[in-house]
């Protein structure tokens, strides 16, 4: 196993950490859920976005490894060009990062002004994220990560 594959999977490791406290501390009702489900769901979806960026790179065979990895197809030609024809899989997650849950993923979330204290302070807006949604994207991202990581295997 690669760096780059190794750092993917760390990081759906820390996801899937932080999932399973976010569901024990939802549990103990003593923090606002809403609250709750945004620090951890703000946690979750970069280590979800930084897991994929990791894979991207594997995918693209780059061996020396940046500090932060990129978080999309575009990032990855922005900062290290991609030979044509690409390699099937980055064109599959190309194609993905169109629409579904890998576009919802990295979806910048929505943020609003504030209307308590200092009016330009930037506050995130009320998210749709859930303990059983941020679970669909750790298991799906790791399904995916898992299924083109056999065809890597079998290079």
């Amino acid at each position: 196993m690669s760096t780059a594959r190794g750092l993917a999977n760390q990081k759906l490791y820390h996801a899937n950490i932080l999932i399973r406290m976010l569901g024990a501390e939802l549990a103990r009702e003593e923090l606002p859920a809403p609250r709750v489900l945004e620090a951890v769901g703000l946690a979750v979806r970069r280590h979800l976005l930084e897991a994929y960026g990791w894979f991207l790179l594997e995918l693209a065979d780059i061996s020396e490894l940046p500090a932060e990895p990129p978080l999309s197809i575009g990032a990855l030609e922005q900062h290290y060009g991609l030979a044509e024809p690409r390699r099937g899989e980055l064109v599959e997650l190309g194609q993905m990062e169109q629409g579904g849950w890998l576009a919802a993923l990295q979806a910048e979330p929505a943020r609003t002004r504030s209307t308590a204290g200092n009016a330009n302070l930037l506050a995130l807006a009320e998210q749709p994220w859930s303990e059983q949604g941020l679970r669909q994207w750790h298991d799906s991202l790791a399904d995916l990560i898992d299924r083109l990581g056999h065809g890597l295997d079998e290079w």
